[in-house]
């Protein structure tokens, strides 16, 4: 199998947060710190980056300018594939790109951007989802705001942020309330945006052998809150908490293999008629006959799907998906995707169609 580390397109790291959470600070510290890194920074028109006019050493387009540190800075005024295909004249110049969204901004329209086009997944291969959490503000704003808690569901790594501003019990709590969004990303903490002894970049978070170890891992938790219980063919694990909100993390483990094309019917109907609802799928799953795990993973409504790792003969075959959504209790994706392994296809997605 290919080193997943041997890609040679252009790293993006999206970069998520509510307003004053600390995006700037975060970003500024990141093209500090790592000096031998040339960055293209991609801000919404509406961002919070200070464009300091006496940094611009040049023009390469009309939204595209060169700062002194040999950094790019891009105003991002019209479609994002555009400006991407822009980036490409000055590739060579580049080794990472950032997106920041803006505070109230939606992070999963960004990152299907980049996998909505063959020509932009070419060229350029999303790393990570960052999200920025403010410890000291987190309970209000995600109270007040869903997309608060949206931003956070859809983080591969979460770093919460002005930490020095709360005591132990208030980070406590802040750290408690962003699990209960989504207990699967990686939560750093932070002070002025710096992040010690953490690099936020080149996880490789999307490439299939990180989502394969990642389902496995997960797979091994017991959800703060949570039960696990048989349900048939699957032993599940589920992370409800009805009471602050109604984002839940469900977690499967299958041990009897899935008909590749009934499964793949049944996610398209899946994501068809919730894709908005389900905020992100991850997982392996085994196939009959496909001596292969297979790679599962979607936002929103954008499936991906590639060849993991062959199993190994000592290996027990197990699918194990993860799913991160909003009322997910409502859905029976339980029932659904046991009658599925029971071969029922018709039944399995009659349950998807039921109203939640």
């Amino acid at each position: 199998m290919e080193d997943y580390m041997d890609d040679d397109r252009l790293p993006v790291t999206i970069l998520t947060g509510f307003l004053g959470a600390g995006k700037t600070t975060l970003l500024n510290n990141l093209i500090k710190n790592y000096p031998q890194h040339k960055f293209a920074v991609i801000e919404n028109e509406f961002g919070e980056i200070p464009i300091d006019n006496d940094l611009i050493v040049g023009v390469e387009s009309d939204n595209i300018y060169e700062m002194s540190n040999g950094c790019i800075c891009c105003t991002l005024n019209g479609e994002l594939a555009e400006l991407l295909f822009d980036l490409l004249n000055i590739r060579h110049k580049l080794t990472h790109l950032v997106v920041e969204t803006t505070g109230i901004a939606d992070p999963s329209t960004v990152v299907q951007a980049f996998m909505s086009s063959e020509q932009i997944e070419m060229f350029y291969r999303i790393d990570s989802v960052v999200c920025l959490v403010d410890a000291r503000n987190i309970g209000p704003i995600a109270a007040d705001t869903a997309m608060a808690a949206k931003q956070i569901s859809y983080a591969d790594i979460v770093v919460l942020n002005k930490t020095d501003l709360v005591t132990e019990a208030e980070l406590a709590g802040a750290a408690e309330l962003v699990k209960s969004f989504n207990p699967f990303a990686e939560l750093v903490h932070s002070s002025f945006g710096s992040v010690n002894g953490f690099s936020l970049l080149d996880t490789y978070t999307y490439a299939p052998k990180v989502i394969e170890d990642f389902s496995i891992n997960v797979g091994k938790l017991r959800l703060s809150s949570g039960v696990m219980k048989p349900a048939g063919f699957a032993l599940v694990q589920k992370d409800q908490r009805p009471a602050l909100h109604d984002i839940e993390s469900h977690s499967y483990t299958f041990t009897r293999n899935f008909d590749p094309h009934q499964f793949n019917f049944w996610l398209d109907h899946l994501v068809e008629y919730y894709g908005a609802g389900i905020y992100r799928i991850k997982g392996i799953v085994s196939f009959d006959k496909v001596p292969q795990k297979v790679v599962v993973q979607s936002v929103r409504d954008h499936i991906m799907i590639s060849a993991g790792e062959p199993w190994n003969e000592a290996e027990e075959r197990a699918s194990r998906l993860i799913f991160i959504g909003k009322s997910l209790g409502k859905l029976r994706l339980e029932e659904s995707l046991v009658k599925l392994l029971s071969g029922a296809l018709q039944e399995s997605v009659n349950l998807l169609k039921r109203p939640v």
